[in-house]
């Protein structure tokens, strides 16, 4: 098996697509009043936290995370999280949970204490203060390295200790589906074998503590088995077995006690704990072992304060891309202080092996009993779940923070190729609603007797258009930097199998393709011709035939114009007044409007595109009128100038939070689990449109903005272009575009 000797260094390579524009600012410092509105935002405590890990903040550099909080008591706690912990039973566990303890204690009630997350510098800062001792605490995890850091500085000598207090101290296997954590191992709980991971291990060194966890067995071969493409064990490498994952703690001038605990030497006024986490499949406990020693000899051999002040300017470079600042009334400033948070949650967890987790992301605590290794709905990605917080990216220009979730899927793409061969005897590639990060079913959504070429659930039996929706996201990202490496590695063949799927998998019937059976997302199943299949459909062929000459051959040209040609038109009322779900549909199973997808994912309607009437009719009669978790309203409404619809839809996303937990954009279960991030990504989607909109050429500014706010933000647009605007309303008060040569693509409603 080839080993990675450190994951991380090619996670935080940028995307190739991130254009010289972002490589320009990354030069520039984030101006100082832009710096002065976002210091306002950050978030601060005066208090300890009661509730243990329900209080805590977050904390990452895109791969590493952490959750921190000081408790009552006065110990520093952290819940360390990682992309690509994965265990034996196919979930996504936390590296481990660490204490840290200062002596004497500074954190003592009735004592000045404050916790404050910085934004702008990536850390958070707690401090203290009792009878003329001051101690100041910084924890940063390494924008650039895979280091966790924390410093102590007193005023007075204090010692330290620090506690990794082991997740998994004793093997579980999950007892079934009765099982209060049965929901976590979602796709393993109706198999004939039960689900189980191993202990943790404590490992004894001299000059540090260390712990791993150890894949010895895998359930990869049996998805292959169950799912019926046997024939391909051996042809794909198992991602679980043998996978270790852990950390080293190391402190300046502190030695082990036990295998569990470091103490200080001696009492000073500076203490430094460092984390090392590490990740990879080695066939020896060994290997793992000298490659985290060689991983954390490369990260000490850059200076602290070199390293320390890279991570700043890493940060100052992330703000600097873009940022929206709302005002006017309190809405406003939640509104912007949910974005920002939003944003920076995504920086923290976006840039490492695997894409973040719709349901909790690398920021799992405890909660309702369950511990930070719990998440309703287990280990799978829901495409339905994950695009929404990742479509709002390219407007912030966080370009590099989509990779994992673009590779995850283009990974994928060989083994859901054969697949497709082996059900279906055709070419090209469909992708399933719920899979794993590697592909193919969650497979207890495919069943554990089915011996057929269909998942065994309805829900999703025939919900093929997420590939449709990654395509279409695929083609947006190009439309913002124009990078042709990044069509030609990426757009070109994930384009190819997935219209060739579509083009071949349904009979054509008088030279029009005839999809039944299909679903119509979730809603309805087994409908004819249903709308995110034909818009999806329509919606990229046309983009496609707009990529420059040469970035795709001839004969694809053609084999996707005739797929266009061959697809029968938009599901309409008689009157043709209204877009339809499907063109023949029964009975909802869902709360989603299917016939919604042609203004959002599929923009084939809304401002500035043919036949606004349309879209607005549609909108107004759709059946299911919400908001918050993966609700699009937020989005589309927007998209059709609906700005005060769009206002009190957002501020629906923005407070659905637990009065119980802490942190203010830790949204709350919704349909998923804390946190939700396909909530924040809807209403960050929704808020960008609000603002700005690309519409062929054409830049749309203030397009749906309440009369009341005022704005200053920053954003990207089509066509390596960038927009800072200043207004009120719709009244702009300040306009800068570069290039200069598009301020005449500029249109203010």
């Amino acid at each position: 098996m080839k080993n990675k000797l450190f994951h991380l260094a090619t996670c935080l390579c940028l995307f190739s697509f991130v254009n010289g524009l972002n490589e320009a600012s990354a030069k520039n410092e984030l101006p100082t009043d832009v710096q002065k509105q976002l210091n306002q935002y950050n978030v601060v405590w005066n208090t300890l936290s009661a509730t243990g890990s329900m209080e805590s903040m977050p904390l990452g550099n895109g791969d590493i995370t952490a959750n921190v909080w000081v408790e009552k008591g006065g110990d520093i706690m952290l819940y360390i999280g990682k992309s690509d912990t994965w265990s034996e039973a196919t979930r996504l566990l936390k590296t481990g949970r660490v204490r840290i303890k200062l002596t004497p204690n500074p954190f003592i009630e009735d004592a000045f204490f404050s916790q404050e997350l910085n934004l702008h510098k990536g850390e958070i800062n707690i401090s203290a203060n009792q009878k003329g001792n001051t101690t100041h605490i910084k924890l940063w995890i390494d924008a650039n390295q895979p280091v966790i850091r924390i410093e102590a500085n007193s005023d007075k000598n204090i010692s330290m200790s620090c506690i990794t207090e082991i997740m998994r101290p004793h093997p579980f296997t999950l007892k079934g589906g009765d099982d209060p954590l049965a929901s976590s191992f979602r796709g393993l709980i109706d198999g004939p074998i039960r689900p189980s991971e191993s202990a943790d291990v404590l490992e004894r060194k001299p000059d540090r503590i260390q712990w791993y966890h150890r894949n010895e067995s895998s359930f990869f071969e049996t998805i292959l088995t169950y799912q019926n493409v046997s024939e391909l064990i051996g042809k794909y490498p198992d991602p679980y077995m043998n996978r270790t994952f852990g950390a080293a703690i190391i402190g300046e001038n502190m030695y082990p006690e036990n295998d569990s605990t470091l103490i200080s030497s001696e009492e000073t006024k500076k203490h430094m704990l460092s984390i090392y986490p590490y990740t990879a499949q080695t066939l020896t406990i060994q290997e793992w072992d000298d490659q985290l020693e060689a991983l954390i000899t490369t990260v000490n051999n850059t200076p602290f304060k070199t390293s320390y002040r890279q991570h700043l300017e890493w940060w100052d470079r992330f703000w600097n891309r873009s940022w929206i600042f709302l005002s006017g009334d309190k809405d406003a400033e939640t509104i912007t202080r949910a974005y920002l948070l939003q944003r920076f949650m995504m920086a923290c967890q976006s840039r490492g092996a695997y894409p973040a987790k719709f349901n909790g992301g690398n920021f799992t605590f405890d909660y309702k009993g369950k511990n930070g290794d719990y998440r309703t709905w287990g280990p799978g990605y829901w495409y339905q779940n994950c695009r929404l917080y990742y479509w709002p990216l390219s407007a912030s220009g966080d370009f590099d923070l989509k990779k994992t979730w673009f590779d995850m899927y283009l990974n994928m793409l060989p083994l859901q190729t054969d697949i497709t061969r082996i059900y279906y005897g055709h070419e090209g590639a469909f992708f399933p609603e719920t899979l794993n990060f590697f592909g193919m079913y969650i497979q207890d959504d495919w069943g554990w007797n089915n011996q057929g070429k269909a998942p065994q659930t309805r829900w999703i039996r025939y919900h093929y258009s997420g590939a449709l929706e990654m395509l279409s996201e695929m083609i947006d990202s190009y439309n913002y930097t124009k990078d042709e490496a990044f069509a030609h590695r990426y757009i070109v063949p994930f384009a190819t199998q997935v219209i060739r799927f579509f083009n071949q998998h349904w009979p054509q019937i008088n030279q029009t393709l005839r999809f039944i059976p299909a679903n119509a997302i979730e809603q309805f199943w087994d409908c004819l011709n249903p709308m995110d299949y034909i818009a999806g459909l329509k919606y990229n062929i046309t983009q496609l035939n707009e990529l420059p000459a040469g970035i795709i051959e001839p004969a694809l040209l053609k084999e996707w114009d005739e797929c266009l040609k061959a697809l029968p038109d938009l599901p309409m009322t008689t009157d043709r007044k209204r877009l339809l779900p499907a063109e023949e549909y029964g009975e909802g199973r869902n709360f989603e409007n299917p016939e919604c997808y042609a203004i959002f994912p599929f923009k084939l309607y809304g401002l500035g595109r043919p036949d606004l009437d349309i879209a607005l009719n549609t909108f107004a009669h759709r059946q299911f009128k919400q908001t918050t978790c993966w609700s699009q309203d937020p989005i589309q409404a927007p998209l059709l100038g609906l700005a005060e619809q769009a206002k009190e839809y957002i501020l629906k996303n923005i407070h659905a939070t637990d009065p119980e937990v802490r942190f203010p954009a830790f949204w709350k279960p919704g349909s998923d689990y804390i946190p939700d991030f396909d909530n924040g990504g809807a209403f960050a989607i929704g808020l960008q449109n609000m603002l700005l909109q690309n519409v062929n050429e054409q830049i749309l500014i203030l397009p749906a903005f309440p009369e009341s706010w005022k704005v200053d933000f920053k954003l990207h647009a089509y066509n390596n272009t960038v927009v800072r605007v200043k207004g009120e309303g719709n009244n702009v008060t300040q306009l800068n575009v570069l290039p200069k040569t598009r301020a005449k693509d500029i249109v203010r409603r």
